[in-house]
């Protein structure tokens, strides 16, 4: 079973605002996923698909531009 995550903790584990990853959600960058008591329930396995919708949008540097910090 996947673990579940709410929208704060993937965006902690990420490193962006909480209100980035929901309006990825918001917006229809991603698929809604479903909630339990009144949180939304990220799988896990959904955590790339956001990290990738975070880049599109300018919000999360690439790999390869973090690679060259510092």
């Amino acid at each position: 079973m996947a673990a579940l995550l709410t929208t704060r903790q993937v965006a902690k584990l990420v490193g962006v605002e909480t209100w980035r990853v929901q309006r990825l959600f918001e917006d229809g960058n991603v698929p809604e996923p479903e909630r339990f008591g009144g949180k939304r329930a990220i799988t896990s396995q959904e955590v790339p698909r956001i990290i990738d919708a975070l880049r599109e949008r300018g919000w999360l540097e690439s790999a390869k531009e973090a690679r060259h910090v510092g």
